[in-house]
């Protein structure tokens, strides 16, 4: 029980204050302002939510969002196989440069695209010099799962064929991004919990590190 525990909060860290606040209300919508430290932090952790590099992460959801549920819409369950996109398994089509040329222009966020790949063996092997084997499988590996889980569920059961929609129980695994139909209706808006009772863990380490 310890073990699932802490894997599990260490998973709320990176599914609120990095994927849901840094890679998607932060670099692929530029929803607020932070400091450079934050983007390192970002860039560094975001891998280990088995995201991938910021870089073709913020291509793809960018790409949801220009053609959202259409046949362009590289997760659209309407169009795409449901066991993929409930799994996160989908095809990653090619990203064309205009929809990140912004990123391009991030001497950070290319350098960490570049080099993602050491950066996730370089992990692996820290984690188990500092953990070991037990904890390096909940600490490293468990992340991943949950993050498949989680956003495969959001994409497949926040979007339905008649309309995009809010689902509080989605919220578990992934940081607040359940208020899917907030969202869409204002995707530069970095509170995506709008009402008192819609809690949104991302935007609460928003406010805690946005400039002002």
């Amino acid at each position: 029980m310890a073990y699932f525990l802490v894997s599990f909060l260490w998973w709320v860290f990176l599914s609120s204050a990095i994927v849901s606040a840094g890679y998607h209300r932060y670099f692929a919508h530029r929803a607020f302002k932070a400091n450079p430290w934050y983007e390192y932090l970002v860039l560094l952790l975001g891998p280990l939510s088995g995201s991938g590099p910021a870089l073709g992460w913020v291509g793809v959801h960018r790409l949801h969002h220009n053609h959202s549920d259409t046949n362009k819409d590289p997760h659209s369950p309407k169009f795409v196989t449901k066991w993929k996109v409930l799994t996160s398994m989908f095809n990653v089509p090619s990203i064309p440069r205009r929809v990140v040329k912004d990123l391009l222009r991030n001497k950070r966020v290319v350098w960490f695209y570049k080099n993602h790949k050491r950066i996730r063996w370089a992990s692996l092997v820290l984690f188990l010099i500092v953990f070991g084997y037990i904890w390096t499988f909940w600490l490293f590996f468990m992340p991943m799962v949950y993050g498949y889980v989680g956003y495969g569920l959001l994409n497949t059961y926040c979007h339905t064929k008649e309309k995009v929609r809010n689902l509080w129980w989605v919220n578990i695994l992934t940081g607040g991004e359940g208020w899917h139909a907030n969202h869409h209706d204002d995707p530069r808006n970095w509170r995506i919990g709008r009402r008192w009772y819609e809690i949104d863990m991302g935007a609460w380490w928003i406010w805690l590190i946005k400039k002002s």
